[in-house]
């Protein structure tokens, strides 16, 4: 009777170790998922990740948002869904940085020659072999992100659209004299300047906000519009110059906008 009763135990016990010793094994293989990083940790790690993109012959992919932010929080989410993150990794190197509240970023964009980001979040799709930015023209489009179906993240990042629309961008921006261009990035340079200073104010109301657990205030909401509307132009901005630019006469000049009032 004792040797009856021993023996299922002692299988038990085995077959609890290899359940056991199998589902940590299924753990240690899982995908790390998709998180927002320390922009300083992530910019130690951006060379690296350009080399390997190139080897790999895939894009570099990066996206600064933050924990605080809806939409950063969607896109993650979408992200990080299996079937969605596994044809990511399969076409980009990616990279995730937290934003803190405004304070970083800025660090991240200038690496690959912008002023600065206009919104949370904001997705770059980079060249690593020249470090160009390819979806220039959409890096507002992704602050909606969660409002947007999974076949717009499907078609847009997992298909040639963007690399496409920027060939064809690159021809009709080689019409456009350099001097004038050089306009253009000053122009908006200006008005990222503006917008960062904006961001050392607004910062602060943000955090203070975000974690009292309290609704906005007015002062807080206040500036939030202000500074959103604001920053929502920039790009708007320059891509009608860009539009002008291509149609200037010879010797004609371009016509900036107006500075926004009390801003």
């Amino acid at each position: 009777m004792s040797v009856a009763v021993f023996f299922p135990l002692r299988a038990l016990g085995n077959i609890l170790l290899l359940c056991s010793a199998l589902f940590s094994l299924k753990l240690q293989s899982a995908p790390t998922a998709f998180v927002f990083l320390p922009e300083q940790q992530v910019l130690q790690q951006l060379s690296q990740l350009e080399q390997q993109a190139v080897a790999e012959q895939k894009l570099l992919l990066l996206v600064l948002g933050a924990t605080w932010c809806h939409d950063s929080v969607a896109l993650l989410d979408k992200f990080n869904q299996p079937a969605m993150a596994s044809a990511l990794q399969q076409r980009y190197q990616l990279a995730f940085v937290d934003v803190g509240y405004l304070e970083f970023g800025a660090a991240t964009m200038a690496r690959y020659q912008q002023p600065l980001y206009y919104g949370t979040p904001t997705v770059l799709m980079i060249n690593p072999a020249n470090g160009e930015l390819l979806n220039k023209a959409d890096l507002m489009h992704w602050t909606n992100a969660a409002s947007l179906p999974v076949t717009e993240y499907q078609q847009y990042f997992l298909t040639d659209k963007v690399p496409l629309q920027y060939a064809k961008a690159q021809q009709q921006k080689a019409g456009i004299a350099a001097a004038v261009q050089q306009q253009i990035s000053d122009f908006e340079q200006q008005q990222a300047k503006t917008l960062a200073q904006a961001y050392l104010e607004l910062g602060p109301l943000l955090k203070a906000y975000k974690e009292s657990g309290k609704p906005a205030g007015a002062e807080f909401k206040q500036r939030w519009d202000q500074v959103k509307a604001f920053r929502s132009n920039i790009l708007p901005q320059v891509h009608q110059l860009q539009q002008q630019a291509a149609t200037l006469a010879p010797g004609e000049a371009l016509t900036l906008p107006a500075p926004a009032p009390g801003f």
